[in-house]
């Protein structure tokens, strides 16, 4: 599998604390997507499901978010990550997608991942429905479908968008996560003023 970055922690990319998996490569290429660098299928690192499901586990977050990227671009492999966390009871698992729901049910590679998950929000980003009305979500058209039980009361009741960012310090790095920053955003601003 190609995965552009792993996240342990994050309360940015759905309810409470999880860990974020980023995958590498992108066919659908939505215009002014937040993440151009993880289109290319041929950047980022290489993992197999068995270590990337271990790596997982062992965060012991409170559940997990794909994205991308696109996660369906790798749908055998990703089929095969999500029966290894299955079977090691692993709950709490959401997807997100540019292809819509309707794309994702035509193929059945596809549909037999989303069908071992928790919740599937589905649709490209779009920038007329841009930032959104629901918090994590990038557009107004993407589409939320419950898989099992888990998530119906977040459906039901989704919390209203807010401008939020984390800020992960690493080695010889630093990543910002969350609610991409505008250029005028006062806190893109701050960071252009350090920057220079």
């Amino acid at each position: 599998m190609r995965i552009a970055r792993l996240e342990e922690y994050t309360r940015v990319e759905g309810p409470g604390r999880r860990t974020a998996v980023w995958f590498q490569g992108c066919s659908i290429v939505c215009p002014q997507c937040c993440n151009p660098e993880m289109h290319d299928p041929a950047a980022g690192i290489e993992m197999t499901p068995e270590d990337l499901a271990d790596a997982i586990v062992h965060a012991r977050a409170e559940g997990l978010t794909l994205l991308g990227g696109e996660p369906l671009d790798q749908s055998d492999e990703l089929r095969q990550l999500l029966l290894h966390l299955r079977n090691l009871h692993y709950q709490d698992i959401i997807m997100f997608t540019g292809y819509t729901w309707e794309q994702v049910n035509a193929e059945r590679e596809r549909a037999s991942v989303a069908e071992l998950c928790d919740l599937v929000i589905a649709g490209p980003f779009e920038t007329a429905g841009a930032p959104g009305r629901r918090r994590w979500i990038g557009s107004d058209n993407q589409t939320l479908h419950c898989i099992t039980g888990r998530y119906l009361e977040l459906v039901a009741d989704w919390p209203q968008f807010v401008k939020e960012v984390e800020i992960v310090i690493g080695d010889n790095e630093m990543l910002i996560n969350g609610t991409p920053l505008a250029a005028d955003d006062e806190l893109a601003g701050l960071f252009m003023q350090k920057g220079e």
